[in-house]
C-alpha cells in the first residue's frame, strides 16, 4: 500500500474469515500506514469484502484511526505476477483524515453510501512489481604482475560461471515448481468442477423425481375427484328419478287427492328450497346451516302433518271407506317408494364419501412414497457427489504431491550440478593460480617462457 507521494510498504497477510451480517460477504482487516504530507505516517485500517456468490468480486473500505469508513471500491484481481504465483489488481482508495474527537462509524460494506471526508489522501497499489535493487558489486585488488592478472581473469571468469550456473538452476527450479503449482491448481479446479457438475446433476435428478411424483399425486387426486363427482352426479339423477316417479303417481290420484297433492307438491318444494339453502348455508358455516336446515324440516312436517290431515278430511268427506283405504295403500307404497329413494341417495352419497376417502388416502400414501423416494435418490446422489468429490481431492493431492517431490529432484539435482560446476571452476582456479605462481618462479629464476636462454 502506498500513498500518491510515498512509498511501497511491505506486503501483509489478511484472512477472509468473517462473515457479514446478512450472509453474503466475507471480510478480514488488516493495519497499514501511509506517509502523509505533513510528516510521518498515518496508521490505517483497511477492509477487504469477498462476495459468497461470486468469489471472484473484491470490495475495500479504508479509515484511518477512529474516522468514517470510506465507501466500498470495487477491486479486480486480473493481473498476475511475473513469477506466475501470484494475482494483483489496482485500486485507489480516499481515506478522510479525522478531526479531534470525531466519531467511529461502522464501514459500509459493498453498496453502502460514501461519507464525504474532510482532509483525503490517495492509496492505492502499483500497476507493476517493483524490481528488488541490485547487489552493489565489491571491490577487487588490482593486480601487479603478469601472473597476478592472469590468476584473477581466472578466478573472476569461474565465479560468473559458476555464478551463471546457479542462478540457471534457481531459475529451472522455480520454473519447475510454478509448473508443479500451476498442475496442482489446474487439478484442484478440475476436481471442482467435477464435484460441482456431479452435485448439479444430482440436485437436478432429485428436483425431477420430485416433480414426477407431484405430478403422479396431482393426477391420482384428480382421478379420485372426478370419480367423487360422477358419483355424486349419479346420485342426483337417481334422487330426481324417483322425485319424477312419485310425481308422477301423485298426477294419477282423483281429483279430490288433487288439492291435496298440491299441498304435498308446495310442501316438497318448500322442503327442497329449505334443503337448498341449508346446504348453501352449510357450505358457509356448518352449525348455522345445521340449526336452520332443522328449522326449515321442522316448519316443512308441520306443513305437511297439516295438508295431510286436511286432504285426509276432505278425501273421507268425498269418498267411501273403501277408496280411503285404497287411497292410504297408495300413499303408504309412495311413502315406502320415497323413503327407499332416500335411502339409496344416502347409500350412495356414504359410498362416494368412501371412495373419496380411500382415493385421498392412496394420493397420501403415493405421495409418501414419492417423497421417501426422492430422498433415497438425493441422499444416494449426494453420497456419490461426496465420494466422487473425495476421489478428485485425493487425486489432486497425489498428483501435487508428485510434482512437488519432481520439482525436489530437479531442485536437488540442480544444485548438485551447480556444486559440481563451482568445484570445476574453482579446480580450474587453482590450476591457473599454480601456474601463474609456476610462471612467476621462471621470471624470478631469469627464466622467460618464449624466450632464448641466455648464453
Amino acid at each position: 500500500m502506498v500513498s500518491s507521494y510515498g512509498t511501497w510498504g511491505d506486503a501483509a497477510s489478511l484472512s477472509l474469515d468473517s462473515l457479514s451480517e446478512s450472509g453474503g460477504h466475507r471480510y478480514g482487516d488488516v493495519a497499514a500506514s501511509v506517509a502523509i504530507p505533513q510528516g510521518g505516517a498515518l496508521a490505517v485500517e483497511v477492509r477487504v469484502w469477498q462476495s459468497v456468490a461470486s468469489p471472484d468480486q473484491y470490495y475495500v473500505n479504508v479509515r484511518s484511526g477512529a474516522g468514517a469508513w470510506s465507501g466500498a471500491a470495487s477491486l479486480s484481481l486480473g493481473s498476475i505476477s511475473e513469477s506466475g504465483e501470484y494475482r494483483y489488481g489496482d485500486v485507489a482508495v480516499t481515506v478522510a483524515i479525522p478531526e479531534a474527537d470525531a466519531p467511529a462509524s461502522a464501514p459500509g460494506g459493498p453498496g453502502g453510501d460514501e461519507t464525504t471526508p474532510t482532509r483525503t489522501i490517495v492509496i492505492e497499489q502499483p500497476s507493476t512489481p517493483t524490481a528488488e535493487p541490485e547487489p552493489e558489486p565489491t571491490a577487487t585488488p588490482t593486480p601487479t604482475s603478469k601472473a597476478e592478472r592472469r590468476a584473477a581473469v581466472a578466478a573472476a571468469l569461474a565465479e560468473r560461471q559458476a555464478a551463471a550456473a546457479v542462478a540457471r538452476e534457481k531459475r529451472q527450479a522455480a520454473g519447475a515448481e510454478a509448473l508443479a503449482e500451476r498442475q496442482a491448481a489446474e487439478a484442484a479446479a478440475r476436481a471442482e468442477r467435477q464435484a460441482a457438475a456431479a452435485a448439479a446433476l444430482a440436485e437436478r435428478q432429485a428436483a425431477e423425481a420430485v416433480a414426477r411424483e407431484k405430478r403422479q399425486a396431482a393426477g391420482a387426486e384428480a382421478l379420485a375427484e372426478r370419480q367423487a363427482a360422477q358419483v355424486e352426479a349419479k346420485a342426483e339423477r337417481q334422487g330426481a328419478a324417483a322425485a319424477a316417479a312419485l310425481a308422477q303417481h301423485h298426477g294419477a290420484v282423483a281429483e279430490a287427492k288433487e288439492k291435496r297433492q298440491a299441498v304435498e307438491a308446495e310442501a316438497l318444494a318448500e322442503r327442497q328450497a329449505a334443503v337448498a339453502v341449508a346446504r348453501a348455508e352449510q357450505q358457509a358455516a356448518v352449525a348455522a346451516a345445521k340449526a336452520e336446515q332443522q328449522a326449515a324440516a321442522a316448519e316443512a312436517k308441520e306443513k305437511l302433518q297439516a295438508a295431510k290431515a286436511e286432504a285426509k278430511a276432505e278425501f273421507q268427506a268425498a269418498k267411501a271407506a273403501a277408496k280411503a283405504e285404497q287411497q292410504a295403500k297408495a300413499e303408504r307404497q309412495a311413502a315406502v317408494a320415497a323413503a327407499k329413494a332416500k335411502q339409496q341417495a344416502a347409500v350412495a352419497a356414504a359410498k362416494a364419501e368412501q371412495q373419496e376417502a380411500k382415493a385421498a388416502a392412496k394420493a397420501e400414501q403415493q405421495a409418501a412414497k414419492a417423497a421417501a423416494k426422492a430422498a433415497r435418490q438425493a441422499a444416494k446422489a449426494a453420497a456419490k457427489a461426496e465420494q466422487q468429490e473425495a476421489k478428485a481431492a485425493a487425486k489432486a493431492e497425489q498428483q501435487a504431491a508428485k510434482a512437488a517431490a519432481k520439482a525436489e529432484q530437479q531442485a536437488a539435482k540442480a544444485a548438485a550440478k551447480a556444486e559440481r560446476q563451482a568445484a570445476k571452476a574453482a579446480r580450474q582456479a587453482a590450476k591457473a593460480a599454480a601456474k601463474a605462481e609456476q610462471q612467476s618462479t621462471n621470471v624470478d629464476s631469469g627464466i622467460d617462457d618464449g624466450a632464448p636462454a641466455a648464453p
